[in-house]
């Protein structure tokens, strides 16, 4: 992964792949991105003390996890937006990179740590289950502040415009309705819903076939 690729893709703000030590970056954007997400609501209650930091505590553990493992990762050029990215056959984590972020997991997630991680697990099964060559978009999230700002298509558009070329699809899970707009708008469509653990937040799954052009417009 070039460290240094920028690319405007035509919006008002450089793309660029994060850098290795950028770890930190990465998860305090997305914390901030994911602070009203139901199910990340449902893990870490609202109230729940200490929760900005537990967010950024997991958010930084998994961007570490993604840039250790050489996955694309992408900062808009203010790091007002990110997106944890993994080619195809690469985004089930590595088991000696789970031991390694089992201890920032625990102390982002505490007595919630079981449900988390049946939660990802529920998750995995399904995903597991697509036998096509996919793009995995793990995580894409932008600031409160720059929220409507056309960010969100801009980071889709840094992989999905490769992928329309190449012919490879992607698959992502969405767990706040609010966006599917967003993804739906950039060629994605629900593939199915399913409630964390039969009984918490839907989750959607959603899928995009390759066009064949660029991904659609979108604010």
């Amino acid at each position: 992964m070039p460290e240094e690729k920028v690319s405007s893709r035509g919006g008002s703000e450089a793309v660029r792949a994060a850098r290795r030590d950028e770890a930190a970056r990465l998860g305090e954007v997305l914390a901030d991105a994911f602070a009203e997400d139901p199910v990340f609501a449902w893990l870490i209650p609202p109230l729940a003390h200490g929760r900005d930091n537990r967010l950024r505590t997991f958010f930084t553990s998994m961007s570490r996890a993604y840039l250790r493992s050489g996955k694309p990762c992408y900062l808009a050029g203010d790091a007002s937006a990110a997106a944890l990215w993994a080619p195809p056959g690469a985004w089930a984590m590595p088991l000696s990179q789970m031991i390694i972020e089992a201890a920032p997991n625990g102390l982002a997630f505490r007595h919630r740590l079981l449900y988390a991680l049946r939660t990802q697990l529920q998750i995995e099964r399904l995903h597991a289950a697509h036998a096509r060559p996919h793009w995995y978009l793990g995580y894409l999230g932008t600031r409160h502040d720059r929220q409507g700002q056309g960010l969100g298509t801009q980071m889709l558009r840094e992989v999905l415009v490769g992928r329309d070329t190449d012919g490879v699809p992607a698959y992502l899970e969405s767990s706040n309705e609010r966006n599917l707009p967003l993804y739906e708008r950039n060629g994605f469509r629900v593939i199915g819903e399913l409630p964390a653990l039969g009984h918490g937040p839907v989750i959607w799954r959603m899928w995009r076939e390759a066009t064949g052009g660029s991904a659609a417009d979108g604010t």
